[in-house]
């Protein structure tokens, strides 16, 4: 069998991008659990489908309290997707302008890190950790952004 994942930047992107597509697929099935533990559904045929009524304060994103724990599980989900998914692409054309590995694989595992400690902070509601974490993300991609454009428009 050929092994096409020889180099070691492509190793460290599909090991650090797969473990972050994970982690999107755990933050939806956290959501589920957490709604099929509390008996509070998404939609009205959910309800229907369990033989329980609708409550009378039907509860939707606009109307959950900002401390319910399924309102900050979505919350989770929807930023790793705001901000998981562009690093994707990001560091997959990062990966095209050749990078040193020990940086490449550096900024990659911080960014994986920086992500699970924001998961964490975000979901115990600790406050400026979770600012911080993200703020360390944010520089990681901007810092691969920054060095991609330079590659595609250098000489």
């Amino acid at each position: 069998m050929i092994d096409l994942i020889t180099g070691p930047n492509l190793r460290t992107l599909i090991q650090v991008d797969t473990l972050l597509v994970l982690g999107l697929m755990l933050a939806s099935n956290y959501t589920s659990v957490l709604r099929l533990s509390r008996k509070v559904y998404a939609t009205p045929e959910d309800y229907a489908l369990n033989r329980m009524a609708l409550p009378a304060a039907a509860e939707s994103t606009s109307t959950q309290r900002v401390d319910d724990p399924i309102a900050r599980s979505r919350r989770i989900h929807a930023n790793h997707l705001e901000n998981v998914l562009p690093f994707i692409l990001l560091s997959w054309l990062y990966a095209l302008s050749a990078p040193s590995h020990w940086l490449f694989a550096g900024l990659l595992w911080s960014y994986l890190a920086t992500r699970v400690v924001y998961t964490v902070f975000y979901a115990r509601g600790m406050q400026p950790q979770r600012t911080i974490a993200f703020i360390g993300g944010f520089v990681i991609k901007a810092t691969m952004a920054i060095t991609t454009l330079f590659a595609a428009f250098g000489p």
